[in-house]
C-alpha cells in the first residue's frame, strides 16, 4: 500500500503562497523539507547519544578522569532525546487533529 504526501507547494522553511493563483505555472516545492529536517534532528540526537556512550567508556577504562565531562554529555543526550520525542508527540497529535476534521 503506498501512501503518497500531501502536494501543496508548503515547506518547513516558510510558506510564500498557500494556495497558487489560478493559471499559475509554478513548480511545485520539494515536500523533502520537513523529512530532511526531522532526519538531521534524529541524526544528532543520535550522535549525542554515541558521544554520552563515548564518554561512559571512557570514564569506566580510567582514560577520562572528569566525572562532571561525563555527566555534561550524558544530560545533554538526555534533553536532546526528551526534545525529539516532544516534537514527535507534536507532530502525531497535529496529524490526529487533522484527521479527526471534517471534509
Amino acid at each position: 500500500m503506498v501512501i503518497s504526501g500531501i502536494d501543496g507547494g508548503l515547506s518547513i522553511s516558510g510558506i510564500s503562497r498557500p494556495l497558487p493563483s489560478a493559471g499559475a505555472n509554478e513548480t511545485v516545492a520539494s515536500p523533502d523539507g520537513f523529512t530532511k529536517v526531522l532526519g538531521e534532528m534524529v541524526s544528532k540526537v543520535n550522535g549525542e547519544q554515541l558521544e554520552a556512550n563515548k564518554a561512559i567508556d571512557s570514564f569506566v577504562t580510567g582514560e577520562s578522569k572528569g566525572l562532571h565531562e561525563v555527566m555534561i554529555a550524558m544530560e545533554k543526550s538526555n534533553i536532546s532525546f526528551q526534545f525529539l520525542s516532544q516534537v514527535r508527540n507534536k507532530a502525531l497529535d497535529a496529524y490526529h487533529e487533522i484527521m479527526r476534521m471534517q471534509v
